[in-house]
């Protein structure tokens, strides 16, 4: 039985706008996946930004800007359907990301949010998703993980984790049924 889902963010849960972005913010772009920490990222985004409070605002505007819900009552409907299964965010990011995951999925069905640069471990390594098993005392049948990512899904499988390789066009909602059959 499913206790946990856990979804990937960008490809997953959000799209990427087709929008024109500064050659600064292509660059700090490119930097928003796989971190083990906000200092690296920092570190990195020094190179192009100098000060870190500019940095930092500069980055959450991106967020905003750049990104788009696909489905914004996705995690209502889990959640009717499902009441006693936690619905979680699990994403490589930094962690600039949370205000937006904040205003854009509220609390209300989400039970927690697990960002690489906060828990220092990335897909598709291993610890990450025993970091979810372990935060939540499951199994990893009791998992459901959802990613665009084919690493991210071979790295959950090898752990015995329940996956949904998401596309463009997988209508979420329907695969999440046919799991819980």
């Amino acid at each position: 039985m499913i206790k946990v889902i856990a979804f990937d963010l960008v490809g997953v849960l959000v799209t990427e706008k087709d929008i024109e972005l500064t050659p600064e913010e292509e660059k700090l772009e490119r930097m928003f996946g796989d971190n083990y920490n906000d200092a690296d990222y920092l570190i990195e985004a020094r190179k192009i930004i100098d000060k870190d409070s500019i940095i930092m605002r500069v980055t959450e505007e991106l967020i905003d800007k750049l990104y788009q819900v696909k489905n914004e009552d996705l995690f209502q409907k889990i959640k009717e359907k499902y009441p006693d299964c936690k619905v979680i965010i699990a994403t490589n990011h930094v962690s600039f990301i949370r205000n937006f995951i904040g205003e854009s999925f509220g609390i209300d069905y989400l039970d927690d949010v697990l960002i690489s640069a906060e828990i220092h471990k990335i897909k598709p390594n291993q610890d990450f998703y025993n970091h979810i098993l372990d935060k939540f005392h499951i199994k990893p049948e009791e998992l459901l993980f959802l990613d665009d990512n084919i690493k991210n899904i071979n790295g959950a499988n090898d752990l015995k984790i329940k996956t949904i390789k998401v596309d463009k066009d997988t209508d979420i909602f329907a695969e999440i049924e046919k799991i819980f059959g």
